[in-house]
């Protein structure tokens, strides 16, 4: 083994919390600016392409990792930080192993498990460097402004890391489906007001969606935003001669009944 390799030591959780950041804060400004240009009037978190620019940016994100983990090459946060991956041999990574590890993440992000393993393994290996035999190491020499600042950096990249995971798989369903089921709500105040010019123009009540398109301003947009919030063929319609019901499902995770009375 060469003596080169005896100059090199494992990396620092903090060196490799905040060389993980800098690639996740790239891929995630990507994801921001994506999702803007489909829209710029909405936010981030409401656009309903969200989850398929995540699901895009992440098979992206596993390939990048896996090239730039292999034969020597690095990514950008490992090479502002002054890291690299290795096997356990010490010598660069064969791209077989890199696409292995990259694959890996996913396991690993559960909760952060994988990654925070980092900090009990003797070698500072996480879940992802078992499934590949690899290793993070620098040929930086500890201690010093840089690691202080380092540590800082990576404690606080750390907490956003483990923040965003909650949210995308605790809270983010859950606000998503109590937001989508109170516009599904609100939206049928529209319904509401097409039956009522129905029945002005015809004396009964609509049995349709197309039938109250008839009286929208903008037939098109009145069903175009009726896909969006319910799902069209769970929509029921009821009427009386003095009284209607029209129930419906909103497009939450749980199909959530939604209905609206009147006059």
């Amino acid at each position: 083994m060469s003596d080169h390799h005896h100059s090199v030591r494992k990396a620092d959780f903090a060196e490799r919390a905040a060389a993980f950041g800098i690639d996740y804060a790239l891929f995630a400004f990507a994801w921001v600016v994506i999702l803007k240009a489909i829209d710029p009037g909405l936010s981030v978190f409401l656009n309903s392409h969200g989850t398929a620019a995540i699901a895009v940016l992440l098979a992206v994100f596993i390939v990048y990792q896996a090239i730039f983990s292999s034969d020597g090459r690095v990514s950008a946060g490992k090479r502002i930080v002054g890291l690299r991956v290795v096997d356990e041999e010490g010598q660069a990574l064969d791209f077989g192993a890199a696409v292995t590890r990259s694959l890996a993440y996913l396991p690993s992000s559960f909760l952060t498990l994988g990654f925070f393993w980092a900090l009990i393994d003797p070698k500072g290996r996480t879940w992802h460097d078992f499934a590949a035999g690899s290793e993070v190491v620098t040929d930086l020499p500890p201690g010093g402004a840089r690691v202080f600042a380092l540590r800082f950096a990576g404690g606080f990249l750390v907490i956003a890391l483990a923040l965003a995971s909650g949210w995308y798989t605790i809270l983010e369903p859950r606000y998503l489906k109590v937001l989508t089921v109170a516009n599904a709500k609100a939206g049928l105040s529209e319904v509401k007001d097409l039956q009522a010019a129905y029945y002005q123009r015809n004396g009964r009540y609509a049995g349709s969606l197309f039938a109250l398109a008839e009286v929208s301003i903008n037939p098109q947009g009145f069903l175009r935003d009726m896909a969006i919030l319910y799902d069209l063929r769970a929509f029921r319609f009821k009427s009386e001669r003095s009284r209607w019901v029209v129930a419906t499902r909103a497009r939450d995770v749980d199909s959530t009944l939604v209905a609206v009375s009147g006059p």
